[in-house]
């Protein structure tokens, strides 16, 4: 079976455990009437998406126990990851202002919405964004509490292995996101060529998405498998050499489906991330290569929520033309580096196998 067929029969088994966790705490919490809309909200926010994280969990197990994808069972992990995933997107969607996600209302606009239909007195966008902090929190606790209860299944050794390092990617996540919004704030001067930093949006990369989608999942899956041939050490090391630059390509094909994917595909309004001003790796190779005034263009819709589909458009135009090779041929380095690592780590020929399809799914992906 290969690894995108397997995937096909593992989500709805990580659909159906991550809304079960989130369900039992929701009832141990006492939920009632005027908490609906919050419980509205933490539902949706948790429902949909790729469910891609649990999915690494899955493949970091499978190859820790060597045991077939479509035998691992890791529902508190699962839920884990997906919980904390809706948790980071509320968050996230607060910090970049966005009114949809897959086609939805984000929680903040929904909440905001909730509080304009019902009349009450304050501000409704104030509304909104205070009560999505807190969806966004009471996801965070849901996620944490289903880590805790995969921890109770480990030896003491695993235990402590998988909360570090569960801990880890949240705070790296933190870190990461902070760092975004620096870039962010920082200043746009067209006359200088490197006034978008490579190295700093790279960083923001491995912070955000490589440890946090791909590799912190994986090794969290290989934690849990009991009594793996072998030293586990050497699998997790091996895991992060191959799969930290496919995760960093893993983002960097994000960053283009941000500009030229399909939005009814990617889930996300076109040019969302031009409008946010994300200095993403595609926008610094763009900037080094483009005149003044093509950065002058750039940074009239950088960043600027009011810019017209024309100047998205523009702006797309003079990606296209400036940055967007150098930038596949970055993502085409990074997945070179990780077979090599594949090549070099000592794998049997099964998991080399699955790791290379992996990577196909993570760095040729069109949603």
């Amino acid at each position: 079976m290969s690894l995108s067929d397997s995937f096909s029969v593992l989500r709805p088994l990580i659909d159906e455990a991550t809304a079960a966790s989130l369900t039992r705490l929701l009832k141990r919490t006492g939920t009632s009437g005027r908490s609906e809309e919050f419980v509205g909200s933490v539902l949706a926010a948790a429902s949909g998406g790729k469910r891609f994280r649990a999915l690494m969990a899955h493949v970091g197990y499978s190859l820790s126990a060597t045991c077939p994808l479509t035998d691992v069972s890791l529902p508190h992990v699962s839920a884990a990851l997906e919980l904390y995933q809706a948790s980071a997107l509320v968050h996230d969607d607060i910090i970049d202002k966005a009114d949809e996600r897959r086609g939805s209302p984000t929680p903040h606009r929904r909440l905001a919405d909730h509080h304009r239909r019902v009349g009450w007195i304050g501000t409704p966008s104030d509304f909104g964004t205070h009560a999505a902090i807190l969806v966004g929190d009471f996801l965070f606790s849901a996620a944490t509490a289903a880590a805790a209860e995969q921890a109770l299944l480990l030896n003491s050794a695993s235990a402590r292995s998988f909360t570090e390092r569960f801990a880890l990617m949240h705070a790296e996540v933190a870190l990461g996101q902070y760092l975004d919004i620096v870039a962010e704030q920082t200043p746009l001067d067209p006359e200088r060529h490197d006034a978008v930093s490579a190295a700093d949006a790279l960083v923001v990369a491995r912070h955000k998405s490589a440890h946090y989608s791909v590799v912190h999942p994986a090794a969290l899956g290989a934690i849990c498998a009991a009594n793996p041939p072998g030293d586990r050490r050497t699998l997790l090391a091996a895991l992060e050499r191959i799969l930290t630059p496919w995760g960093v390509a893993f983002q960097l094909r994000d960053d283009d489906l941000g500009v030229f994917g399909d939005p009814t595909v990617t889930g996300k309004p076109v040019g969302d991330d031009l409008r946010e001003g994300k200095r993403t790796v595609l926008l610094a190779l763009t900037w080094a290569a483009s005149s003044p005034s093509e950065r002058a263009a750039l940074t009239d819709v950088l960043g600027t929520d009011t810019a017209s589909a024309d100047q998205i458009s523009s702006a797309a135009a003079i990606i296209e033309r400036n940055g967007r090779a150098a930038h596949e041929a970055q993502i085409d380095r990074l997945v070179a580096d990780g077979h090599s690592a594949l090549e070099n780590s000592g794998l049997d020929a099964a998991a080399r196998e699955i790791l290379r399809e992996l990577c196909a799914l993570l760095t040729s992906r069109r949603a």
